[in-house]
């Protein structure tokens, strides 16, 4: 087991007023007093900065001269993060509208490093403003779940509504950066975005909606009001009484209460798509699919095609030979070019040979497609690689019982010198595994019209002559079945998913690689490494040699070795260890108790390490077990349990063989 010792950090101190320290040059400044803008704009907020303020807590910020009107730099965000690590001893306000999409409730979450708050108003204005999530030490960059206040308690908004908010934030020492996330109806826990803020200032003669929208939503009224020969109301914004966003007319005539704000969040039709975004994108609310394609309407929008125009079902959105329509029919990705329908499965004529040394399926050698089974190879053999004497074949194809009425009997009759089998759907039907001179075996079988069995005809040639022959025959008539007409084997060069056995294995592998496709065989084993088929078929290997597996082709796969091979443990395990720290960077002692928990970054880039590890506080090693091989770098800091971070130790490095 391979070892890496961290130094003890007895002599690394913790920093007690912030983060790791991160220095950044001099950023430049505005002209003081920022003023209010005259209009609203939807996609951004401003958000002010205020520089030289020590501390890393909200109220150094607050008792700054500078705060809230005299900002050093002013600069727009397009959502509500800031991700730039840009400096240190700095203050930040950011403040503007939220605009909920629909009515319900809404939970809120903030991160930052270090101390950050988010207020919100019940209304368009900051007379109603209280603090609702907090960070109270720091977190890394968007964990929403270090502490309590990170969560806001449930708040109930109207959609379309205006709620002031602010954003203040105090970076004293280290990293820097903030967040506010919201998760509500149809929406999972994200940061907000563009769509949903709007800065401070007066709306827009449109409010909330851009020209384009207002234009597009003062035609789908007029539109609907219209073709339902409603009184055409110039109201603007459309009436919404119960103001979740959908024109109360719209709702009416879709089934819906205009007084109700909770139906927008409704599916009546089941097509993924609820009312409120039906009533926004133009669908109907009462037809899962509105323009008749053939797609639902939300499964066309999940894919970025158009649910009101049926030509787009006929188009091609990942270029990969099948139409959209084809792609929602089977199940597979419309947008994904590697995920195509399945077509049906390829046959051939006749038969599957698979040819083997060894006079009980010894040793695979070759699979090939034999039109009959009709040979007299003498003394001789069926082609090279199989030795003249002590070989054994088999062949697989599926009968299909060509009359039309009633059942009828069928004669299989296998003829060999020397041992045979016969088997009909996996039951052995005829079984004389002896050495001897030519002989004919029967079987009948009662079958119906067009009914199909798996035919297997296994023969082995000990010494002397090799024959084998097989044939059908109609007993209602004693005529000879045509196999031409009768007989079909999957084509080797056909790569299919059909599994006629259920164990797991396409018939078309198995048949390629030796195995049988009429019978459950996934667990056998035939190499000597005790690897079993199906194991070999889900490593793409062939279950014989273990070598890379054939394709429909005829050559090897190539394969990415980590994901076709078995996966094997990782060459080495790394156990870092270390020694508590007995003090802080200004001298004062710090206990066990006062450590909250310990931070390992690592990674296979000294200059870039991506991984992270917490640490409870009460340990004192950590093991880290299946890392790839190659060079391995680590570092570590600790957290006391008022969020004070320590810079991180230096770097050590293990490296991990093959």
């Amino acid at each position: 087991m391979a070892k890496a010792r961290l130094l003890g950090l007895a002599g690394f101190v913790i920093v007690v007023s912030g983060c790791q320290s991160w220095q950044i040059g001099d950023v430049e400044s505005l002209p003081p007093t920022a003023s209010l803008p005259d209009t609203s704009t939807r996609g951004r907020v401003e958000l002010r900065l205020f520089e030289d303020i020590p501390g890393s807590r909200i109220k150094e910020l607050l008792e700054s001269p500078k705060y809230p009107d005299n900002p050093d730099e002013v600069i727009e965000m397009t959502s509500l993060e800031m991700v730039e690590n840009r400096g240190d001893k700095y203050g930040a306000l950011a403040r503007g509208f939220i605009v909920p999409p629909v009515s319900g409730d809404y939970t809120f979450f903030v991160s930052g490093d270090d101390q950050t708050q988010l207020w919100l108003s019940t209304d368009s204005t900051d007379d109603n403003l209280s603090l609702i999530a907090s960070v109270t030490g720091y977190t890394t960059r968007n964990r929403y779940n270090k502490y309590s206040s990170q969560t806001s308690p449930i708040q109930s908004l109207s959609g379309g509504n205006r709620y002031y908010f602010e954003v203040r934030f105090k970076e004293g020492l280290g990293d820097d950066h903030f967040s506010v996330a919201w998760q509500g109806p149809g929406i999972s826990q994200q940061v907000i975005g563009s769509d949903h803020i709007y800065s401070l200032g007066k709306p827009s003669s449109s409010d909330e909606l851009a020209t384009a929208e207002a234009y597009s939503l003062g035609y789908r009224v007029g539109f609907l009001d219209g073709t339902e020969a409603l009184a055409f109301n110039p109201e603007f914004p459309p009436l919404d009484e119960d103001r979740d966003g959908i024109y109360d007319n719209w709702e009416v005539v879709h089934g819906l209460d205009p007084t109700n704000p909770d139906d927008a969040l409704s599916d009546p039709d089941n097509d993924l798509i609820v009312a409120a975004d039906e009533f926004l994108i133009g669908t109907a609310e009462n037809n899962p699919d509105t323009d008749g394609d053939g797609i639902p309407d939300g499964m066309e929008y999940a894919a970025g095609l158009d649910p009101i125009d049926p030509d787009d079902a006929l188009g091609d959105l990942d270029g990969d030979g099948f139409t959209n329509l084809e792609e929602y029919s089977a199940g597979t990705g419309m947008n994904d070019s590697s995920d195509m329908p399945e077509t049906e499965p390829v046959y051939s004529t006749g038969f599957v040979g698979q040819y083997f040394t060894g006079t009980n399926f010894d040793e695979f050698v070759n699979a090939r497609h034999d039109s009959f089974i009709d040979f007299n190879w003498g003394r001789g053999k069926p082609f090279p690689g199989i030795p003249e004497d002590e070989f054994s074949v088999r062949w697989s194809g599926e009968f299909t019982a060509p009359h039309t009425n009633g059942g009828r009997d069928y004669r299989f009759t296998v003829k060999t010198d020397d041992g045979n089998r016969l088997y009909l759907d996996d039951k052995m039907v005829i079984d004389d595994w002896s050495a001897h001179s030519l002989k004919a075996f029967n079987h009948t079988a009662t079958m119906q019209p067009g009914e199909t069995v798996g035919v297997t005809v296994e023969f082995f040639e000990s010494r002397g002559a090799a024959i084998a022959e097989f044939s059908i025959t109609d007993l209602s008539n004693g005529d000879t079945v045509s196999v031409e007409n009768t007989m079909l084997a999957p084509n080797l060069n056909d790569s299919h998913s059909k599994d006629s056995d259920g164990d797991g294995i396409p018939d078309t592998w198995e048949l390629r690689h030796g195995l049988n496709p009429w019978r459950n065989d996934a667990l056998e084993i035939v190499n000597s490494d005790g690897v079993s088929n199906r194991e070999a078929y889900n490593n793409n290997l062939n279950p014989w040699t273990l070598e890379p597996a054939i394709t429909a082709s005829g050559s090897p796969e190539t394969t990415d070795p980590e994901t076709s091979q078995p996966e094997a443990p990782a060459g080495g395990v790394v156990i870092l260890s270390w020694t508590p720290p007995g003090t802080r960077m200004d001298g004062t002692s710090i206990s066990l108790s006062e450590i909250d928990y310990y931070e390992i970054q690592y990674g296979q880039n000294s200059e870039n390490l991506t991984e992270n590890q917490p640490i409870d506080g009460a340990e004192t090693s950590y093991e880290f077990n299946n890392l790839s091989p190659g060079t391995w770098y680590f570092t570590i800091r600790v957290v006391d349990t008022n969020g004070l971070g320590s810079p991180p130790s230096e770097i050590v490095s293990h490296e991990i063989s093959e």
